[in-house]
């Protein structure tokens, strides 16, 4: 490949990440501290740009710079944020799922999938005491909150910015087209938090327990409701319908890793779930072929549900209720 066009390719790659009113121009000369005329010569290829420009572009913007040169290698990058009480805490992760969403709202013709191991994040928002529950079991277990070490669970947020933060997640999430793969063992692992907790005594309060178990009930029923229509519902206001598309199939065979793909007319980003709740992602174009390709295989051996499939729907989610209910039964 020519070098100058490969260039000029590497700066579309750098200006796709960049938000529609910032001026390219002035962003890449600020970084590279160069004048604007110099930042020109470089996009349009005319100068070549030097390797220790090339380290602060990549490094920036995450740009990998081996598809650039059709350079074949193993290497893929990742961007990465370790969620950490000290250093990137859980409001950087609530601001982090939220800026990751509202990236997906700004792309053309976009879709997110979801592969299912776990219940997400972005789902529990409406939820108030079962998204308390779920933010304060990540901090204290996962985490590693010290100062949460002997405190019990007293029920729903209070504290103001995780709630703003957890509205605005719920309101970016049903503006974009989803598909998601469900499983039987997907709420297992929100039923085996609650039962270590209440078993635990770190509820004070039966009623608090009560209310989570009935709230996950809830969101059973309102996914359901959602698939039935095959549209994104407002759990508050079910009523006003949108014509966000919303497709769910299960397969009781395969056991998804909580892998978020999101394809657009002109990019498609990979997140890969670990160590909890952390998340790696990555816009490797050879790393999204393989997801992507993944994904649709996973989808070709499902049940779809959604509008279609009634019988298969009814029994998958009553099945997730009969499960909740075995385990609130418990409670005393």
């Amino acid at each position: 490949m020519d070098l100058s066009h490969a260039q000029q390719i590497f700066f579309n790659q750098i200006r796709s990440k960049m938000p529609a009113h910032f001026s390219f121009v002035d962003e890449v000369a600020e970084l590279l501290n160069i004048s604007n005329d110099s930042a020109y010569r470089r996009i349009r290829g005319e100068k070549p740009l030097g390797l220790d420009e090339i380290h602060v572009l990549c490094a920036k913007y995450q740009v990998s710079i081996d598809q650039i040169l059709g350079v074949n290698s193993n290497t893929v990058i990742f961007s990465y944020d370790k969620v950490d009480h000290l250093y990137f805490g859980f409001i950087k992760y609530l601001e982090y799922l939220a800026n990751m969403l509202e990236l997906f709202t700004k792309l053309g013709n976009v879709k997110m999938y979801f592969y299912s191991k776990d219940i997400p994040p972005y789902l529990f928002t409406p939820f108030p005491e079962l998204m308390a529950f779920k933010f304060f079991f990540w901090k204290r277990t996962l985490m590693g909150y010290p100062e949460l070490a002997r405190q019990q669970f007293e029920g729903a947020v209070t504290d103001q910015e995780t709630a703003t933060l957890a509205k605005k997640i719920n309101l970016l999430y049903t503006k974009i087209p989803s598909v998601d793969i469900w499983n039987g063992e997907s709420i297992n692992a929100t039923l085996s938090q609650l039962d270590f907790y209440r078993q635990t005594n770190i509820f004070p309060d039966k009623d608090v327990l009560l209310k989570v178990y009935s709230q996950l009930e809830e969101l059973v029923s309102h996914l359901e409701l959602q698939a039935e229509k095959g549209i994104k519902l407002s759990y508050d206001k079910p009523e006003l319908l949108t014509n966000v598309a919303y497709d769910v199939y299960i397969n009781e065979t395969l056991i998804g890793d909580n892998t978020v793909f999101a394809q657009s007319d002109t990019r498609q980003i990979t997140f890969i779930n670990h160590s909890g709740i952390n998340l790696m992602s990555t816009e490797d174009p050879g790393f999204g072929d393989v997801t992507f390709k993944h994904i649709q295989n996973v989808i070709r051996k499902s049940v779809h549900i959604s509008v279609a499939g009634e019988k298969e729907r009814s029994v998958f989610f009553n099945k997730l209720r009969e499960k909740i209910y075995l385990q609130k039964k418990n409670v005393n």
